[in-house]
């Protein structure tokens, strides 16, 4: 008993020690570690960013950090001693914004996020049919479908519809864009489509007419209002509504799938995430892990309800009735140790990518202070790409005639007269500047009243716009999110205006980015950049002086105006691999082959695995606890291959992605080690 509180003591002058900065002690004599790192390159991410050489650990806690020499009070008859040979040891990383349901790889149709044209998908499709259908009308869920990348059509398959009809017309088809926020389907999925008292009216141009309007920015459509495969957003929830279960909860039940989540997790490095869309029903899976002692890093839950119409006027009356929800399931698992249910995801808009391969292309819809303009796309057979042609005049007199009176030019006749005089469809008149994902009036309403009940809010947000009304409302609740140690954060952030980047800064906001996003691939950027900026052709997209090129996830200029870079896998989006090094590496680089994605936005190697360790745990609200290695501090530690801080001093900052997990410590113990270590 005396002994125990002689250790808890000498811990408690750890901890004030640590408090003051300091980052080498020699410990009080007498305690000795479980487990001793020597001869390291310790990247402890503390206040003075000092360079360490041996870390001790005593149960779960650091109780030594320093010298090789200064652990030798520490080591004892049953202390491991691990000697790394110089290699890395680091806090282990933080990812703020993962759905970790979908780190592992279900059994189903998935295409692993390989593009492919509309005449290649088909067969891969039918083979799905073959292996995961068993009668006609079972649903054929598809994952991990390339929507930005691939997709060429045909001749035989001239649309998204016509290809997924061409696997099948018996059976409903949903392909789940590898984004989680686009989708397609084919006709019998859409014929299936019920209004909201449960009548099958199916999806066409009339029912977007009348009972879904709403969802019409989010369907994509031909030149007679048609639906042609393509549904997005909320629309794609309308078409399957188990979407949501199907694109986070494929892996099977929490006995098959959560040891595997765990395992995924600790192979990158990762002790700590944000789930940042968490039903509160998923919550029971990860209880499951941690009843079953098989939890292996800490969670906030990022718990997220959707509304039922979260953009009329009275959407703001549904708040409460959210937030009594979340704080059922906060109660529920109050007595957590590992999870804590704390914050609440908030969507203030949709994506930015549109889809210039439909005829005509379709807009992007996430909000923008501007407007879209309407590129003139012309097919490039010869490299299975596009080339951009011009820009429809939208304030020209056949456009104006248009905007006065559609439905003149709805008939197939006057659609391509339109076409031949003007060499556009006269859909493509529409000046649109895409829609909020909630009304302003439920945005600031739902951040009121969450940070009210305690909540830390985080906010999905692509574009200006919704950045902007989603900053004015935490502004207004800036207050007592502090006074009550609330963290407000924005995931993704890919534009930003300038004014805006600089109150994220002033604010404190956090900011989790997904660096790995940051690059110039040219048939992604396609998908966006035209429907943005007027560009003469794919080699012009990247042009410096446009308000695109130089406001395209703002990092460096949210890091100088006072803002906290953190860092967010969003896997499984484009990947099931949560890709920490890669988005290292892009973070620092923002390169891909030759071009470069706005260079003076990269960030620096230490400013970055500051963002991946220390301000991703302040985020989560663990900052005093984890994302450091210092004296009293708890023990998630990190081994790796390779040292990413010379790598980038060598000039060989492409080969950061290439780095590997050797060995992961949780709370002190090691939950993962590299076969190959």
């Amino acid at each position: 008993m005396i002994q125990a509180l002689r250790y808890n003591a000498a811990i408690a002058c750890f901890l004030m020690l640590a408090a003051c900065g300091e980052s080498t002690v020699t410990g009080p004599a007498g305690v000795t570690a479980d487990l001793v790192f020597t001869n390291a390159y310790v990247y402890t991410v503390d206040a003075n960013r000092t360079i360490a050489e041996a870390v001790a650990v005593r149960g779960n806690t650091i109780i030594a950090v320093g010298q090789n020499d200064d652990m030798k009070p520490f080591i004892g008859d049953t202390t491991q001693v691990r000697d790394l040979g110089g290699r890395m040891l680091m806090p282990g990383l933080q990812d703020t914004h993962v759905h970790a349901l979908g780190t592992v790889q279900p059994d189903a149709c998935d295409l692993q996020s390989q593009p492919g044209t509309l005449d290649e998908v088909v067969p891969l499709l039918r083979d799905c049919i073959t292996r995961h259908t068993s009668k006609a009308g079972d649903w054929l869920i598809v994952h991990q479908w390339s929507y930005a990348i691939g997709n060429q059509p045909s001749e035989a398959h001239p649309t998204l519809r016509a290809a997924l009809d061409a696997v099948s017309t018996e059976h409903p088809i949903l392909l789940i864009g590898n984004d989680g926020h686009h989708g397609a389907a084919n006709s019998a999925a859409l014929a299936q489509v019920k209004d909201d008292a449960g009548n099958t009216v199916g999806m066409s141009a009339a029912t977007l007419a009348g009972e879904f309007s709403e969802w019409r920015e989010h369907v994509e459509v031909d030149s007679r209002g048609e639906p042609t495969g393509g549904v997005n957003e909320g629309a794609r929830i309308v078409v399957y509504p188990k979407l949501f279960a199907a694109f986070l909860g494929a892996g099977g039940k929490s006995e098959s799938l959560m040891p595997r989540v765990a395992e995924a997790l600790a192979s990158r490095g990762i002790t700590s995430i944000q789930d940042p869309a968490a039903d509160p029903d998923e919550l029971e899976a990860y209880r499951w892990l941690e009843q079953s002692g098989g939890m292996t890093f800490r969670m906030r839950a990022g718990l997220y309800i959707r509304p039922i119409d979260s953009l009329s006027e009275n959407a703001a009356a549904q708040v409460p009735a959210l937030i009594e929800q979340f704080k059922n399931a906060r109660e529920k698992l109050k007595h957590s140790k590992l999870i804590r249910v704390d914050g609440v995801k908030l969507f203030a808009d949709g994506v930015l990518e549109g889809n210039p391969l439909s005829e005509p292309p379709t807009l992007p819809v996430a909000a923008i202070l501007g407007h879209f303009h309407q590129p003139l796309i012309a097919p490039d057979p010869e490299n299975q790409s596009i080339a951009v042609r011009g820009y429809v005049d939208l304030d020209s007199a056949a456009c104006s005639a248009w905007r006065a009176n559609p439905g003149s030019f709805s008939t197939e006749a006057a659609i391509n007269t339109f076409r031949r005089e003007h060499g556009h469809v006269p859909a493509q008149c529409n000046q649109a500047s895409g829609v909020l994902e909630n009304s302003e009036a439920f945005i600031h309403a739902f951040v009121q009243q969450a940070t009210a009940a305690g909540f830390n809010v985080h906010t999905h947000a692509i574009a200006d716009k919704g950045t902007r009304v989603a900053i004015d409302a935490f502004e207004a609740n800036k207050a007592e999110a502090d006074r009550q140690g609330l963290t407000q954060s924005f995931a993704h952030l890919q534009l930003v205006h300038p004014d805006d980047q600089k109150r994220i800064g002033i604010l404190g906001i956090y900011s989790s980015f997904t660096y790995a996003w940051m690059v110039p691939e040219p048939m992604y950027n396609l998908t966006v950049i035209p429907f943005l900026e007027q560009v003469k052709d794919a080699g012009s997209m990247f042009d410096l002086s446009t308000y695109y090129m130089q406001n395209v996830y703002p990092v460096k200029a949210i890091v100088d105006a006072g803002g906290i870079p953190a860092w967010g896998s969003d896997a499984p989006v484009e990947s099931r691999d949560p890709r920490p090094f890669l988005n290292l590496e892009q973070a620092v680089t923002r390169a891909y082959e030759d071009k470069v994605l706005n260079a003076a936005n990269a960030i620096d190697i230490h400013t970055a695995l500051a963002a991946f360790t220390q301000n991703g745990a302040r985020l989560l609200g663990i900052g005093d606890t984890t994302g450091s290695i210092e004296v009293g501090k708890l023990a998630d530690l990190v081994v790796l291959n390779q040292n990413p801080v010379t790598l980038m001093e060598q000039g060989k900052a492409t080969d950061i992605s290439d780095t590997q997990v050797l060995l992961t410590l949780f709370d002190g113990r090691v939950i993962f080690e590299n076969p190959e270590n």
